[in-house]
């Protein structure tokens, strides 16, 4: 797993609302375009390897990406890993109070699984350009809501 690709955006809202949003999966669609849908796998309070899945287009083609949680500090730190496929994310964010709201750091790392392993490259290209745009979405959608 080579490659990390990392950005940043700071966003006029508390690390709180911004961790709050950001790490429910049902918001996914709503700043990740190539997202369909995405949920909590069974009820209850999420936690460190409580597990979710989405459906995102890749490559031409809607797939079911089943990830778990790996970091879980509200306010602080969320990540996610990819647990299926043949490529899966590493994705960690970290959230920083900045005077009145909040600087995201987002990386994202892809582990290639057999044919993965030819595949990943173009991944991290594409995450290269796409991370940057996808923060500038969650920045416009959580900044264009009430406070709270």
């Amino acid at each position: 797993m080579s490659g990390k690709t990392t950005a940043a955006v700071d966003i006029a809202r508390s690390p709180q609302e911004v961790f709050g949003f950001l790490a429910d999966a049902t918001h996914l669609p709503d700043w990740q375009p190539d997202v369909r849908t995405a949920a909590f796998d069974g009820p209850g309070p999420v936690t460190v390897g409580t597990r979710g899945h989405e459906v995102r287009h890749v490559m031409g083609a809607d797939r079911t990406i089943t990830w778990e949680v790996t970091a879980y500090e509200p306010g602080r730190r969320y990540g996610v890993r990819g647990v299926d496929g043949p490529v899966r994310a590493n994705v960690d964010v970290t959230f920083t109070p900045q005077g009145q709201g909040t600087h995201v750091e987002y990386g994202i790392a892809f582990e290639g699984h057999g044919v993965g392993r030819f595949i990943a490259p173009l991944a991290r290209r594409n995450a290269r350009k796409e991370v940057p745009a996808t923060l500038g979405l969650l920045k416009q959608h959580l900044e264009a809501q009430p406070h709270g």
